[in-house]
């Protein structure tokens, strides 16, 4: 018998498992992939881009637009005078107080009426206010005898300027309880605007010690219920300086807890003070919601605010108009 043949032809050979043109193929699927992420990465970086650009037109933008650290920074920084073109709107209304006090209410009902010019432009009536009084700005044309309320909270430190003889105008205070405004301070306000308001009228009246901590760390060096009550009284101590050097036919005081309660007998004679017609509607601007804030301070705050808001409080009510 013949051994068998063990050979193997190349013919007979089974083909083989991995063809010559394999890697190619899987060299191509990785190509793809990496395409794939290349165009990716590249729209996501057009993107990108685009999103900077538009932040980057927001951003310029918003510099060319006023709020109150531009303000700070470039007019009330520089020394400007923030009442210098007051002289252009004689037998206006100026309706101030210390700030979070119901100023913001008053002055919209009263600018709204009619006989008066609603020169509002933005979301900050005050603002509109402070641009324009100071020049920065011009309200639209008017009527002849078309008369202008201005809120002027903002002055604080510059409060003198009221005593210019140049201005003719009436001007309204608004008196409103130290509880409620401290609470609105503290939990309802601006930090900046807060600061700004303190650094104007409460930091004057610190103890020397409390100043150079404060002038050392900044704001952690006072609580912040005594920064705000050190705020409202020194904003009082200014209305009783206002009060004696322009008298009761410039200056009128009025309890804001008092024109919430009693608000049509206390609005008309805001109206007959100003020299303005009367309707009882506007009365419909007078909301009572935040009356209870007063009720809201705990305990230990509400004594330290009676203790030191307490008096100057008392003595500005005694020089309010009678309800």
């Amino acid at each position: 018998m013949e051994p068998a043949d063990t050979s193997v032809s190349i013919e007979s050979m089974p083909e083989p498992s991995l063809s010559l043109d394999q890697p190619l193929r899987k060299r191509s699927t990785l190509t793809r992939r990496l395409d794939r992420a290349f165009l990716r990465t590249r729209s996501a970086l057009r993107q990108l881009k685009g999103d900077v650009a538009k932040l980057r037109a927001r951003l310029d933008k918003r510099s060319d637009e006023w709020d109150w650290p531009r303000f700070h920074r470039e007019v009330r920084g520089e020394g400007r005078r923030l009442l210098c073109r007051l002289d252009r709107f004689p037998d206006a209304v100026l309706i101030s107080g210390c700030q979070r006090s119901g100023t913001t209410m008053l002055s919209r009902i009263i600018r709204e009426s009619a006989g008066m010019a609603n020169y509002r432009r933005g979301n900050d009536d005050e603002l509109d206010a402070a641009l324009i009084l100071c020049g920065l700005e011009s309200p639209a044309e008017y009527p002849p005898g078309t008369r202008f309320c201005f809120q002027t909270t903002y002055l604080n430190e510059s409060y003198r300027e009221y005593f210019d003889e140049a201005y003719e105008y009436r001007l309204i205070w608004v008196l409103r309880n130290p509880c409620s405004v401290v609470h609105s301070m503290k939990y309802n306000w601006d930090r900046f605007a807060f600061e700004e308001l303190f650094r104007g009228c409460g930091y004057p009246l610190l103890e020397d010690r409390e100043k150079h901590l404060y002038d050392a760390i900044g704001r952690a060096a006072v609580g912040k219920t005594r920064r705000a009550c050190l705020s409202y009284v020194g904003k009082q101590l200014q209305a009783e300086k206002l009060a004696r050097r322009l008298g009761p036919e410039r200056m009128m005081i009025v309890d804001y807890d008092e024109l919430v309660r009693d608000k049509l007998r206390l609005l008309r004679r805001i109206y007959d003070f100003i020299e303005l017609p009367f309707a009882p509607t506007y009365a419909d601007g007078i909301h009572e919601r935040s009356v209870a804030k007063a009720s809201l301070l705990a305990p230990r705050e509400r004594r330290l605010v009676s203790a030191l808001c307490g008096p100057v409080y008392e003595r500005i009510k005694a020089l309010a108009v009678p309800p």
